[in-house]
């Protein structure tokens, strides 16, 4: 599951607009952004690559801690 509000921090404290991000992801507008940014659409995986790699910082920040420990579980189970 993707941390939304990860992603809203991240761009917050990095002082960026929801514009900008937008067009980092090639959105049109703002809107497509915004959506996503407060759940009401999920991001996408090339999405997240690409906030990844604006932000300089490995794709798994961005999940949250219970899909990842979801994940080790999971793994130790089979």
């Amino acid at each position: 599951m993707i941390d939304t509000n990860y992603i809203k921090q991240l761009r917050i404290e990095n002082h960026y607009s929801q514009i900008e991000l937008s067009k980092i992801l090639g959105f049109k507008t703002a809107e497509k952004y915004s959506r996503r940014e407060n759940g009401i659409y999920n991001f996408k995986a090339q999405e997240i690559f690409l906030l990844a790699k604006f932000y300089g910082i490995p794709m798994e920040k961005f999940f949250t801690r219970k899909c990842a420990n979801s994940e080790q579980f999971a793994t130790k189970s089979n």
